[in-house]
């Protein structure tokens, strides 16, 4: 096991609520690219249709997963800040001491 491995696990066994977010943003962003692949695919299919009715269910098919998408990055993008914030105080407390 390498030493990289080895720290990230030892702070998911003292930390383990940071382990859970970092997974949590793992997963959400491994999710996010399956959703932009399935937006694209339907994109190439609506442009491939001529008939209309399967038009119209692929164009709010790709409305749905654009909205998902949305909230998924900006569930990331929140996640991220938070994160990040947690680290500027955790610094800002080691710098007082």
């Amino acid at each position: 096991m390498k030493l990289n491995e080895m720290l990230d696990k030892l702070g998911g066994l003292l930390q383990p609520e940071a382990a859970k977010k970092k997974d949590f943003r793992k997963k959400l962003k491994a999710l996010l690219k399956d959703l932009k692949r399935k937006e694209m695919k339907l994109k190439d299919k609506l442009e491939a249709t001529e008939d209309e009715r399967k038009r119209k269910r692929l164009e709010k098919e790709v409305e749905i997963v654009h909205a998902q998408r949305k909230k998924g990055i900006k569930a990331l993008d929140d996640s991220n800040k938070e994160e990040k914030e947690e680290k500027e105080e955790k610094e800002e407390k080691e710098e007082k001491e």
